[in-house]
C-alpha cells in the first residue's frame, strides 16, 4: 500500500480537526473511503480527506450565506434537550409519548389530558396492512409497506388536513404495522410497541417495567432539531404533500441514517458480550481501528443526555438480581460489561441510538425492534415541523455553487 496515498486515523483526524469517533462516524457514513492494513489498522485515501477539509473551508466561507431556518420545537444546550422550553429529563418523569406528543404539536401543558384519549385510525386501514403481512419480515419495512399503500388511495396537501387527528391516526397506524396489535387495545402507543415488538411467543410475559421504559424511549426520540430525515419530512410538505407523504419520506430517509444503520450494530455488539462473556470485543475493534456502534453524538460535545436518562432508568428497574423472562438478566450482564468496556477504552460515552437498541436487546425484542421504536417516536417530531412548515412556507429551493467543467460554446 504507498503511504503517499493513504493516512491513519491519527492523521486524518488531525488534518480535519476532529476527534477519532468523528472519523469513524465519516466512515459509517459513507464519507472516507477505509482500507484495513492488517496489524497497522485503518488507513484512509488522502483524497477523501483533502477533499473533506476543502468542503469545510467552502461551507465556513459560505456560513453568512447559509438558510437558517427559526423552530420553536426543540433546543439542545450544553448538552441538555428541552422540547418547546421544557427539559426532556422533567417530561420523562410522568409524561406519557401522547402527551409529549401533544405538547411538540403545540398544545400547552395545562391543557394535556390526565389520561388522553385513544390514538385510533379507521378500520378499513387494517386490510392494507394484513393483506401483505407476511411479505415484510422487520417491523419498519412494514411500516413504510402500509403508508405507501394508504398514499396511493388520495391525495390531500397538509394545509387541508385536521393535522394533529391525522397524526394520531398515521401513528397508530404505524404501531398496527409494526406489531399487529392497536394501541387503543393496549394502554397506548408504549403498551402495543411493548409487547408487540417481543417475539409472538413471548408477550405473555413482559419484563417487569418495560411499558414504561418505551414510553421514556418514545419521549427521547420524538424530537432532535432539522436532522436529516425531518428536513425530508419538511421539503414534501412545503411543496403540498400529505402528511402521510411527508412521514413516508422522514421513514425512508431514516434507513440510511445513524439510527438505523446502529440499531442491528449495536444488537450484535452486544450479542457478543451475551454469547461470550468477557470477549473484549469493544477493545479488539478499537485496537483493529474499527468504529464501535452507537457511541458519541454531532450535536452533544461531551455525552448524549438522552441516552444517559434511558440507561439510568433501566439500571434502576432491572437491578443485577432482577428476575427477568427470557435470559433478560443474563443480557442485562452483557450490556453492563459492554458499557464498562466503551468507558475503559476512553471512547466517548454512548448515544440514544446505542441506549434504545439496548433496552430492545434486553427485553428480548424481535430483530429490527430498535429501528422500529426509534422511527414510530420519531413520526412525532415530524408532524411537529410540519405543522411549523405551514406558518413559515419556507422555500426548500437550494442555491449552490458550480464546480464542473470550464464552460464552452457560444454563450460560455
Amino acid at each position: 500500500m504507498d503511504d503517499g496515498m493513504w493516512l491513519t486515523t491519527e492523521q486524518a483526524a488531525r488534518r480535519l480537526g476532529v476527534k477519532r469517533e468523528t472519523i469513524y462516524a465519516y466512515t459509517s457514513r459513507g464519507l472516507l473511503r477505509r482500507a484495513s492494513d492488517g496489524a497497522r489498522g485503518s488507513r484512509f485515501r488522502r483524497d477523501d480527506i483533502e477533499r473533506l477539509a476543502a468542503r469545510g473551508r467552502k461551507t465556513r466561507e459560505r456560513e453568512g450565506a447559509r438558510t437558517v431556518l427559526e423552530s420553536g420545537i426543540a433546543l439542545i444546550r450544553n448538552d441538555r434537550l428541552f422540547y418547546r422550553g421544557y427539559d426532556v429529563l422533567l417530561l420523562c418523569g410522568g409524561m406519557g409519548f401522547e402527551n409529549v406528543s401533544h405538547l411538540l404539536w403545540g398544545a400547552s401543558v395545562e391543557a394535556l389530558r390526565a389520561v388522553p384519549r385513544p390514538w385510533v385510525f379507521p378500520e378499513a386501514w387494517r386490510g392494507v396492512v394484513d393483506a401483505g403481512r407476511g411479505r415484510s419480515v422487520l417491523p419498519l419495512d412494514r411500516i413504510v409497506c402500509g403508508l405507501a399503500a394508504l398514499s396511493g388511495t388520495g391525495h390531500r396537501s397538509v394545509i387541508e388536513e385536521e393535522c394533529t387527528g391525522e397524526a394520531q391516526r398515521i401513528i397508530a397506524f404505524a404501531v398496527y404495522c409494526a406489531t399487529g396489535l392497536l394501541p387503543v387495545d393496549s394502554g397506548g402507543v408504549a403498551g402495543a410497541l411493548a409487547r408487540g415488538l417481543l417475539p409472538a411467543g413471548e408477550r405473555t410475559v413482559m419484563p417487569p417495567a418495560l411499558v414504561s421504559l418505551v414510553d421514556v424511549a418514545l419521549n427521547l426520540a420524538a424530537e432532535n432539531g432539522l436532522a436529516a430525515p425531518t428536513v425530508c419530512s419538511r421539503i414534501v410538505a412545503s411543496v403540498g404533500g400529505d402528511m402521510k407523504a411527508a412521514v413516508l419520506a422522514g421513514l425512508c430517509a431514516m434507513r440510511g441514517t445513524a439510527p438505523g444503520a446502529a440499531a442491528y450494530q449495536v444488537e450484535e455488539l452486544l450479542r457478543c458480550y451475551y454469547d461470550n462473556p468477557g470477549c473484549a470485543r469493544v477493545a479488539k475493534l478499537v485496537a483493529s481501528d474499527r468504529p464501535v456502534p452507537g457511541i458519541g453524538h454531532l450535536a452533544f460535545r461531551q455525552r448524549d443526555p438522552r441516552a444517559a436518562i434511558l440507561l439510568e432508568r433501566m439500571s434502576a428497574e432491572w437491578p443485577p438480581d432482577a428476575d427477568l423472562p427470557s435470559d433478560g438478566a443474563l443480557r442485562m450482564a452483557a450490556l453492563r460489561e459492554a458499557l464498562a468496556d466503551i468507558r475503559a477504552a476512553g471512547l466517548v460515552p454512548v448515544n440514544l441510538d446505542f441506549a434504545v437498541s439496548a433496552l430492545c436487546f434486553v427485553a428480548g425484542m424481535s430483530p429490527g425492534a430498535g429501528e422500529a421504536l426509534f422511527s414510530i417516536a420519531r413520526i412525532s417530531g415530524w408532524v411537529a415541523h410540519l405543522l411549523e412548515q405551514l406558518t413559515q412556507n419556507t422555500n426548500f429551493r437550494m442555491q449552490f455553487v458550480y464546480t464542473g467543467p470550464v464552460l464552452r460554446g457560444n454563450n460560455g
